[in-house]
């Protein structure tokens, strides 16, 4: 949520708090019962909302980008050291030169162009796998060098991802902000005027809890400080 966000659902809460304490007060009154439940529940739906939007940015920060590409090129690496001796053993001229990969070079190259070079190593390694045993690619680290892959390869997308998550969560939490703000506007404030003689003090802190501060703003006419807009 921003600041004026924050600032409007401290209000609802406010709002609410005001309604829950006078209680007995319109008890008997269903329509104003039901309205202030529906303005509960629509606080509720905000709260979730507001919980998935920061959840997105957790999520976008708990693995980076460069610790994966660090495992796959360490692990590419590994295994390139390996099964060269194995192609200089054999005397396989071919694969000695597709795993003529060093550290430096893999870092070097372009995203995309890094994975495809270790995608060709981890192909050669699956396809001499039996006879890589005995030079310690094992399954083990077989498994482990796809997986290094995979996981830098998705920590491409995932800024992207996590963008169009985050803008979903926004979208949605302005939605449950609309549907609150309506039910103040188009039911609570019409429905708290009964009371306006009856029940004075419940009408009067009624509306002071619908003022909305918001600091740092301009007070109408004066210095610089909270501004309380009636909305």
């Amino acid at each position: 949520m921003n600041d004026r966000q924050n600032a409007k659902r401290n209000m609802y809460q406010s709002t609410l708090d005001t309604c829950v304490k006078y209680e007995n007060t319109y008890v008997h009154v269903p329509v104003f019962v039901e309205t202030v439940n529906e303005f509960r529940n629509s606080l509720d739906v905000i709260d979730k909302e507001a919980q998935r939007q920061v959840g997105t940015t957790s999520k976008g920060t708990s693995l980076t980008k460069n610790e994966l590409e660090v495992k796959m090129v360490q692990t590419a690496v590994t295994v390139a050291g390996l099964m060269s001796v194995y192609a200089f053993r054999t005397k396989n001229n071919d694969l000695l030169v597709k795993t003529n990969i060093n550290k430096n070079a893999l870092y070097h190259l372009p995203d995309a162009e890094a994975i495809f070079t270790v995608r060709d190593l981890a192909a050669e390694m699956q396809r001499y796998a039996g006879e890589l045993e005995t030079y310690g690619v094992d399954a083990s680290l077989r498994n482990e060098l796809e997986e290094a892959i995979t996981g830098f390869q998705a920590s491409l997308a995932q800024p992207r991802d996590v963008i169009v998550e985050k803008k979903q969560y926004t979208g949605n939490l302005a939605k449950a902000f609309a549907e609150a703000d309506s039910i103040l506007y188009d039911s609570l404030d019409k429905l708290i005027v009964r009371f306006k003689t009856s029940a004075p003090a419940f009408y009067t802190d009624y509306q002071n809890a619908r003022n909305l501060i918001v600091q740092g703003a301009r007070k109408k006419g004066g210095k610089d400080g909270d501004k309380l807009v009636e909305i």
